[in-house]
């Protein structure tokens, strides 16, 4: 065999060959290569929209559509579905800021919803409660921004589910011969009916002085309807109408009832200027009776939370007036758990008009809003 003529052969067959082998190859894994390279670069480029950010943190626990079903869960607390916009409407931003940036903890909740302040701004964390809020697709529902703390006497427009006890202690000293301490308690259930509506039921024991000896009896129980016909999420503010029917079940010779059905249209209504919220409400008691005297009932709250904390203090002054008669009502409320599920109120009813036909009473109440948990589940 020539050797020339082998170095010939492999020069111009096998080492073409190869080159363009070569050649190929590179041609075909190219394209493959900077895919690849392309996804890689992708997946390890951090979220930065708000979609985004709840697709990489959020949905391993709470889903891409918020409801909270995941294939393999990641905790051992069931999820809130922030679909039901029962859920989803009721507090407002603040709350929901609250427990985003201090986890469950900072509102009563579970501590496996981690806080994520060191890591979101301000203004992303507000981006995650309006993403977290669209889940809720019907927009009848009044927002959770305009649900103020309530106070002691005025009406509150936000519907409800609670259960409240309204205590009242007054000493009345005219005539000077006879003093008397008078004490009243209201139970009173709020239950939500769909939207914007809601019914309560209110039922008043008494315990007062009555001819030289203490007689308790029950008083005049008390139905109404209310509906909330405005809402405004971005300026906070809610106006509802409602209807309150009294009956007669209590005893009307000792000042325990009026003995007639009495038909109590009412107006409330709330908002906020500035970090005071201002609420307001106004009733007309109409008898069935025309022996009895009617009466025109009318309320103005101002108030402030301490912090953003659902457990914190609420600073609050009233002004009470039936008719002529007038009151003001200094007030404190705080929040008696984690959640804000339970709270108390107390303040004293001052009368600034016709001093000498009422005394200073105290008032208060213990409200339990029963569709919220006490404590945060670990």
């Amino acid at each position: 065999m020539d050797p020339t003529n082998g170095r010939q052969a492999r020069k111009g067959g096998l080492v073409p060959f190869l080159s363009a082998t070569r050649s190929g190859i590179v041609e075909v894994l190219t394209p493959l290569l900077l895919a690849t390279a392309l996804a890689l670069g992708a997946q390890a480029a951090p979220p930065t929209t708000i979609p985004e950010m709840w697709g990489a943190w959020c949905a391993r626990c709470h889903a891409d559509d918020g409801s909270g079903q995941v294939k393999e869960p990641t905790i051992t607390v069931v999820p809130m579905d922030l679909r039901d916009c029962r859920w989803t409407t009721a507090e407002p931003d603040a709350d929901w800021q609250r427990a985003i940036a201090k986890g469950g903890p900072g509102v009563g909740r579970s501590s496996e919803m981690p806080g994520f302040e060191d890591s979101l701004t301000p203004s992303q964390i507000a981006g995650f409660v309006t993403h977290m809020r669209g889940f809720c697709t019907d927009t009848r529902w009044p927002s959770g921004n305009s649900n103020f703390p309530r106070p002691i006497i005025t009406e509150k427009a936000f519907p409800e589910n609670e259960f409240v006890l309204l205590p009242a202690v007054s000493h009345e000293t005219e005539p000077s011969s006879a003093p008397a301490t008078d004490v009243s308690l209201v139970a009173t259930y709020e239950r939500r009916l769909g939207r914007r509506a809601m019914y309560e039921v209110s039922i008043p024991f008494y315990n007062w002085d009555f001819q030289s000896s203490r007689d308790s009896e029950i008083g005049d129980v008390a139905v109404a309807f209310k509906y909330a016909a405005f809402s405004s999420a971005t300026t906070p503010g809610i106006v509802s109408f409602g209807l309150e029917t009294t009956l007669p079940t209590g005893q009307l010779y000792k000042e325990f009832g009026k003995g007639t059905v009495v038909i109590e249209p009412f107006v409330a209504a709330g908002t906020m200027l500035g970090s005071w919220y201002v609420q307001a409400s106004s009733k007309v008691e109409l008898p069935v009776d025309t022996l009895v005297d009617r009466a025109y009932l009318y309320n103005l709250y101002l108030g402030r939370d301490s912090s953003a904390a659902p457990n914190s203090w609420t600073l609050g002054v009233e002004l009470n007036g039936e008719n002529r008669k007038l009151w003001i009502t200094p007030q404190i409320r705080k929040g008696l758990t984690g959640t804000g599920a339970l709270a108390a109120s107390l303040g004293v009813s001052i009368p600034v008009k016709y001093r000498g036909e009422k005394v200073v009473s105290w008032v208060g109440y213990l409200v339990w809003e029963f569709l919220e948990p006490f404590r945060s589940k670990r």
